[in-house]
């Protein structure tokens, strides 16, 4: 189950990437739809990190306990996970070190 989680959150992801990248291409930045565009991207990138991060902090804990035998799929969308995660904590780390 977290690894359809991990899969599910990261097409949510590269859909947001899309997103981003569309507006970036497309709009204006003196039009109001430049910033329609990034906050309708900002929903599946939130909706991805909510599924992607819990899974893979599961998964990993899972992986490390009890070293079940993985095939080549599995290794390959948790370690996309474990990328993301590790970004998504990266950012958040420098977000909070330029508050204080």
């Amino acid at each position: 189950m977290a690894l359809l989680s991990i899969s599910v959150g990261t097409v949510f992801f590269a859909v947001a990437i899309i997103l981003f990248g569309l507006s970036v291409i497309f709009g204006h930045m003196e039009d109001s739809g430049f910033a329609f565009g990034f906050m309708l991207g900002m929903f599946p990138a939130f909706i991805g990190l909510v599924l992607i991060v819990p899974s893979t902090l599961y998964r990993t804990v899972l992986v490390f306990a009890r070293k079940p035998e993985q095939t080549l799929k599995e290794k390959v969308i948790l370690s996309l996970g474990m990328f993301i995660t590790l970004l998504c904590f990266s950012t958040l780390y420098q977000l909070v070190g330029k508050l204080f």
